[in-house]
């Protein structure tokens, strides 16, 4: 049997639909800096422009509370803020926290612990934050959103990205915190364990803090989260296509059992996590200084595959 991320609950049209309302509903002050992919947004009422962005871990924190896998719920809370933040150029430098809960716990003690210390070891602060204890509104379950500011170093310049511009790869170390939802509801459906895979399947999201030393090296920075890696592609190409090929990874291959390739490609990172568009003459020094290798190239029109050694 083949699974759907709608089947689990969660449409992905949907969601665009909304965003879309809300951006047209939303009137844009003069001091929001232009930035074509949403990654963050760039305010300029500082110099330099300040960058702001916000998001979740999503459903994968009912699994990390089964587990107690609490420094792994951390990084997820805090990649996922701050690789949306290099993308636009950004130093991640302030983060703040809401907690959602029935209740204040030694769970919700824990996660704060594991959180100050992944933003240390990343030089960002947890400089504020909201912890709501609502039992009419959380009853087993909880809610953990961040958001983070970034001091703007350079504007990524998305414009300039051209045909045979090179597609470079970052991998992930999992499926970080998309596609739970799916993720859990094949885990229930077809009676498996983490415990009992071949991979680390609770892993937390890669935070690619070697992307700032090559802000000045790049054309475009894609961080693969909802939506998958088309979608990803698309925020920084625009109406140009990219020719792709995804190196194997063992938790992809697993997933593929599950769902369709187009369901894979729409819903998770596919074992990339973070995306270089480079010209040519800058690839060299690029791979230098990320643990990155070559999975495409930009085209006129799209060809994504599975299966290649990246290269």
């Amino acid at each position: 049997m083949k699974y759907t991320y709608r089947d689990a609950g969660v449409d992905v049209e949907r969601g665009e639909s909304f965003s879309r309302k809300i951006k047209n509903a939303v009137k844009l002050p003069d001091w929001l800096m232009k930035e074509p992919t949403g990654y963050a947004a760039i305010l300029k009422i500082t110099k330099p422009p300040i960058a702001v962005t916000a998001d979740g871990i999503g459903t994968k924190l009912i699994l990390h509370r089964k587990y107690g896998t609490w420094r792994y719920a951390a990084e997820d809370l805090v990649g996922m803020n701050y690789n949306d933040l290099v993308c636009v150029g950004a130093r991640p430098v302030a983060f703040l926290d809401y907690l959602g809960v029935k209740r204040i716990t030694e769970e919700h003690e824990q996660f704060i612990k594991e959180l100050v210390d992944v933003l240390e070891n990343v030089g960002v602060k947890l400089v504020g934050g909201e912890t709501a204890e609502m039992p009419d509104v959380y009853h087993e379950d909880w809610d953990a959103v961040g958001f983070a500011v970034g001091v703007l170093e350079r504007r990524v310049p998305v414009d300039t990205i051209k045909e045979g511009d090179v597609i470079v790869g970052i991998p992930s170390s999992g499926f970080h915190s998309n596609g739970w939802s799916l993720i859990r509801k094949i885990l229930k459906e077809e009676n498996l364990k983490p415990e009992s895979l071949p991979f680390n399947l609770l892993k937390g999201t890669r935070i690619y803090k070697e992307v700032i030393d090559v802000f000045d090296m790049v054309k475009g920075i894609a961080h693969v989260t909802g939506g998958g890696i088309i979608r990803a592609l698309k925020r920084v190409l625009g109406s140009i296509g990219a020719h792709v090929s995804l190196p194997k990874r063992d938790f992809i291959d697993w997933i593929l059992k599950y769902v369709e390739f187009d369901e894979a490609l729409n819903t998770f990172n596919m074992g990339i996590g973070m995306l270089l568009i480079v010209e040519k003459k800058r690839l060299e020094n690029v791979l230098s200084k990320v643990d990155g290798v070559v999975v495409g190239s930009v085209e006129s029109d799209w060809k994504i595959e599975y299966g290649g050694e990246g290269g």
